[in-house]
């Protein structure tokens, strides 16, 4: 493993894992990092994994000098990287470590090093569009899915803005600890929320109006609330909703068994990936955050 301290110091914050493979497609999830960085208090962690060259002729005691050699190289095409994007943006670098492993699977080396280093969210780009594999990647996917920690999953299309707004999709399952939540992120980024639920006939017993202001009483962060009946296809009619309310994050809780959100996130069903091509989500595991 190669790291790079970049204006490193010890402070109590909040740690991102910011994935990349170099690519023009992976510059979205580090644009975004970098513009969370500028409201609010986080350590970026830069991360690259890649797959050594070795060739079969070399002699077996120079293959760890070989795996170092390319490391080193593979850090400073990161610090560069890295720092071309800061440029780019005209952004002040903010606190950020540069770090670089050599492993055949990336989808399990972030995982590995999420866990043994107290990261608080991964953030990775999303591409193209399809079906899952084509959208996301192999690699995302997998990560997505198995992550202790919440995923920031960024489209490729997402251009430099100052993060304004969450709109939190809710199922009204752990309402008050999912809202907690939400307020919480709201709050570093001092920014209001958004809910959003889609229901079906006769779900909902008390009237909408009367929900929002209980609602709006008990979670000091909400601004607008949509409660809106399910005529169908659920990725549709949010697409729709965030076409109008253009949120800067899409907040999602997702259980581990099968439910709406793994559902709608079948990869045979490539039509309802559309929305993400639109805005930047936000995925936690329920019942396996980490206490954000």
């Amino acid at each position: 493993m190669q790291i790079c301290n970049i204006r490193y110091k010890s402070l109590i914050m909040k740690k991102i894992l910011v994935t990349t493979d170099f690519s023009k497609h992976s510059k979205a999830g580090l644009r975004f990092a970098i513009q969370l960085a500028t409201q609010m208090e986080v350590e970026l962690l830069f991360y690259h994994c890649f797959q050594a060259l070795i060739p079969t002729t070399i002699h077996r005691e120079r293959v760890e000098n070989s795996l170092q050699e390319q490391s080193a190289a593979k850090l400073k095409q990161l610090e560069k990287f890295v720092a071309d994007i800061h440029r780019a943006m005209k952004v002040t670098p903010g606190v950020y470590r540069c770090v670089v492993e050599e492993n055949l699977n990336p989808g399990k080396a972030i995982l590995a090093y999420t866990a043994e280093n107290s990261v608080d969210y991964i953030c990775i780009s999303t591409r193209g569009a399809g079906g899952l594999g084509k959208i996301i990647g192999t690699h995302t996917s997998s990560v997505m899915h198995h992550s202790p920690v919440p995923v920031l999953a960024v489209p490729d299309s997402w251009r430099t803005r100052n993060i304004k707004k969450v709109l939190y999709a809710s199922d009204l399952e752990n309402l008050e600890e999912e809202m907690h939540m939400v307020c919480k992120l709201a709050r570093l980024l001092e920014i209001k929320a958004d809910m959003a639920h889609f229901f079906y006939l006769n779900e909902l017993k008390p009237g909408a109006k009367t929900l929002k202001t209980l609602w709006r009483r008990q979670f000091d962060c909400l601004d607008r609330i949509y409660l809106e009946r399910l005529d169908g296809n659920f990725a549709v009619q949010l697409d729709h909703l965030i076409n109008k309310v253009k949120p800067s994050i899409v907040v999602f809780f997702a259980h581990t068994n099968q439910n709406w959100f793994d559902r709608i996130f079948a990869a045979s069903r490539s039509e309802a990936f559309s929305f993400i091509t639109k805005a930047p989500m936000l995925v936690y595991r329920k019942g396996r955050e980490k206490g954000q």
